[in-house]
């Protein structure tokens, strides 16, 4: 288990509690029309959409539930399941999971917001209670159930300070299964070495959030296990019961690398897994690779390689653009 092997064995016998990153609820609207939010924008993502928009992908989003009578939501969940033995059952009583959703897999249909992949299908587990924490092991549990739920990428917008060898054997589960686990760096910046678990196990892919300026977002964590950074500050995307709700933090960057994950796998699925993404590895150094590079030359602890960038990512996957 590599460097954590220690540290994993010291704090396994006081399992550590995993809960969102602590986000700020901006705004909350009423979904009249049809918006695309800013990051997506920037992202360039509709040009893609005439190509994939994520079709046939599964994407499982451990989170806090979500609200399944969403507009924009309700068509795209196909499985959901509670690990936190709440009153509210899958329902998401937080509203964190149901935005995270949103970002992935909003429907494109006349109301609220688009996601990044409006095609590709939800996997919902909820690891997370209603007050926003859980432990290690109703995480682990989440991963197992995704993998077996068939799911092609697990996204996670939740973090500890401490590891947990649950999770970190679910997720070697999951990547030996060539499902790809992308996790949130967490909200503990501007101070540096604050990435959360899991995302701060070098196997998975860290995400940190920048604003509209392109510019780190003061809160997004900072560390040498930073892969990429996304639009993650005031995101408009799905808000329980029926709204929008613009909401800042790493939780919203993570899903829209997950959403660009997805519309390049549903073409790697159309040309038969002939494409050079096959693992989680193979994912990371794409990305990191094709990344759109922020802050100081080369890798740096605050951007890692830089912004995702789905238009070269695609270019190099399947040559379609």
């Amino acid at each position: 288990m590599k460097n954590y092997e220690n540290r994993l064995r010291e704090i396994d016998s006081n399992e550590p509690i995993f809960s969102i990153p602590a986000f700020k609820v901006e705004q909350v609207y009423t979904a009249n029309s049809q918006t695309v939010d800013w990051g997506v924008e920037l992202l360039g993502v509709p040009n893609f959409w005439k190509y994939t928009k994520g079709k046939g992908v599964k994407v499982a989003v451990l989170d806090t539930g979500v609200t399944c009578t969403h507009p924009d939501l309700k068509d795209a969940i196909i499985a959901a399941k509670d690990f936190t033995n709440s009153r509210c059952g899958i329902s998401d009583f937080n509203g964190h999971g149901t935005h995270v959703a949103g970002i992935i897999a909003a429907r494109d249909n006349a109301v609220g917001v688009v996601g990044v992949a409006p095609e590709s299908e939800l996997i919902i587990g909820k690891v997370l209670g209603d007050d926003g924490t859980g432990s290690a092991e109703m995480v682990a549990n989440g991963i197992y159930w995704a993998i077996e739920k068939g799911a092609n990428i697990i996204s996670m917008s939740l973090g500890s300070p401490y590891p947990s060898q649950k999770i970190y054997k679910a997720i070697h589960t999951a990547i030996e299964a060539n499902v790809f686990v992308i996790c949130a760096a967490g909200n503990s910046g501007p101070n540096l070495d604050t990435v959360e678990y899991p995302g701060a196990f070098d196997e998975t892919i860290a995400v940190g959030s920048i604003d509209r300026r392109k510019k780190i977002s003061y809160f997004s964590s900072r560390g040498k296990t930073v892969d990429v950074v996304a639009p993650g500050d005031q995101i408009l995307s799905t808000y329980p019961p029926r709204g929008l709700a613009k909401l800042s933090g790493t939780s919203m960057a993570t899903p829209f690398v997950a959403g660009v994950a997805a519309l390049m796998l549903a073409k790697h699925k159309e040309y038969k897994g002939q494409t050079p993404i096959n693992t989680q590895k193979d994912l990371e150094d794409h990305l990191r690779r094709t990344a759109i590079d922020l802050g100081p030359k080369g890798f740096d602890l605050s951007y890692g390689y830089g912004l995702i960038n789905p238009e070269q990512l695609l270019k190099m996957v399947v040559h379609i653009l």
